[in-house]
């Protein structure tokens, strides 16, 4: 077991360096509000400090967004502790806590988040955002799947 500890933590780890890269980049070839084109009409890089949580929520809240962040890391360290067999539980909370930890650092260090890709969607700008909130999103879809495929199992159980 010490093993899988130690590459999930590997894990961990190599995504917090990939969101961390990928925002030291950014702030080195980019001014704020700064952006490029990358494919017209759908995606660009575009430099923002983010002082919110996701959307803008809680802007200028960044303790109780750290907060909140620190509350929901245990609590899926305690999910995975709980049920440390089931494998997509711990790829979900895998991704989920390498994207909150990304963001966190960015909060504690820089009292803001960088954001920088763009998606332009049926004409329509997207949120901005970074690696580490595509992380958190996969996450929760994984999860979201763990939770419908526990529920459709624990239905099959009592039948």
């Amino acid at each position: 077991m010490k093993k899988k500890k130690i590459i999930y933590l590997s894990i961990i780890i190599l995504l917090i360096i990939i969101d961390q890269v990928s925002k030291y980049l950014v702030t080195k070839f980019y001014d704020i509000g700064q952006y490029t084109i990358i494919i017209k009409n759908f995606l660009k890089f575009y430099y923002i400090r983010n002082i919110g949580a996701s959307f803008g929520i809680l802007g200028g809240k960044t303790i109780l967004i750290i907060f909140i962040s620190l509350l929901i890391m245990f609590y899926i360290i305690y999910e995975v502790i709980k049920n440390k067999n089931k494998r997509i539980l711990i790829v979900s909370s895998i991704l989920i806590i390498s994207g909150a930890i990304g963001n966190l650092i960015d909060r504690v260090f820089r009292g803001y988040v960088i954001d920088f890709i763009s998606f332009t969607l049926f004409g329509k700008e997207m949120a901005i955002f970074n690696i580490a909130d595509i992380l958190i999103t996969f996450g929760v879809i994984v999860y979201i799947y763990y939770l419908i495929m526990e529920s459709k199992n624990e239905k099959n159980r009592s039948k």
